[in-house]
């Protein structure tokens, strides 16, 4: 290496003044262009990468602040407001019964004042029950006040018998 920078230096030597002005000039603008090229230029890119990403980050939590607002504050009013509020208890049971999510109809409905409804469901899936009532709560607020199940002799069935009111 340090013959290589001696015979360097001795080319360099061996030029005129001028052409060692003019190297020496070239060996400085690529020099700049080197490190302006491979650290500021990335660095710089990186920045704005970065500055774009914060800010995408930043847009996304507003945005999931505000549905966590939304969900909350309908979680929240859920069972104080439902979305079916003009009908009767006994008709958004029998409205929920037929909307297809038990793929069966309600075996016995009655009505136990205008406050309490009696449902009995024989042969249901056991998983399709629990979204019909969640539906009941969601859409009607309409809550289990008491729930009877018991097994089915066809596997995954349940009988039930629930008591349901009005929140």
């Amino acid at each position: 290496m340090n013959a290589y920078l001696t015979a360097l230096q001795d080319w360099f030597r061996g030029l005129a003044a001028r052409e060692r002005v003019m190297v020496a000039s070239c060996a400085v603008v690529v020099a700049v262009t080197v490190l302006f090229l491979g650290i500021w230029e990335p660095l710089v890119k990186a920045h704005r990468k970065y500055e774009v990403d914060l800010a995408a980050a930043r847009a996304l939590g507003q945005r999931l602040e505000v549905i966590a607002a939304q969900a909350q504050s309908a979680h929240g009013t859920s069972g104080a407001a439902p979305v079916a509020t003009g009908l009767s208890l006994l008709s958004a049971v029998d409205q929920a019964g037929k909307s297809g999510v038990l793929t069966k109809p309600l075996t016995r409905i009655q009505p136990e004042g205008d406050n309490e409804v009696k449902v009995w469901i024989d042969g249901v899936s056991f998983d399709a029950l629990l979204r019909w009532i969640g539906e009941l709560e969601l859409r009607y607020g309409i809550d289990a006040q008491s729930v009877d199940i018991e097994k089915d002799a066809t596997p995954g069935q349940v009988n039930a018998r629930l008591s349901l009111v009005r929140s």
